[in-house]
């Protein structure tokens, strides 16, 4: 999770999962739930300190499953096992204070600390994360 404030990062954490996940979409959905509870936290603080944010946070999945279950208030007998702690998510997007949307795994910017990837790759999303010194750009 990385989370990003004015352009800039404030928060990354990486933690192993605490629980088994029988499907990668219920692992996102647990990780959403952190990453929800991450945002709700930092709203609180900025509003302590007189900065409201107005309108909702914007969260990037990756997992269309996730977003597909966190926007679904309706009962579903597949996900009935999931614990119910993890499903506040879904009134935090209908209170309208984080948003979900969706963006491809390649472009995600909390990734390159996590994920063995090519050096191009890197490069991009070190720059697009503000995160570290500036680096030459060259094809």
């Amino acid at each position: 999770m990385l989370l990003m404030l004015c352009g800039a990062p404030v928060v990354w954490r990486s933690t192993f999962q605490k629980t088994v996940a029988l499907s990668s979409t219920e692992a996102e959905y647990m990780a959403l739930s952190d990453c929800v509870k991450e945002c709700i936290w930092m709203r609180r603080l900025l509003k302590d300190i007189g900065a409201d944010q107005v309108g909702a946070t914007v969260i990037y999945e990756d997992n269309q499953g996730a977003m597909a279950l966190a926007n679904n208030v309706d009962y579903q007998a597949h996900t009935k096992h999931i614990d119910i702690r993890y499903h506040f998510i879904r009134e935090k997007v209908v209170s309208n204070e984080v948003e979900l949307e969706y963006m491809d795994t390649k472009n995600q910017l909390a990734d390159f600390m996590t994920k063995g990837l090519s050096s191009k790759t890197l490069r991009y999303l070190i720059i697009r994360s503000n995160v570290g010194p500036k680096l030459e750009t060259s094809n």
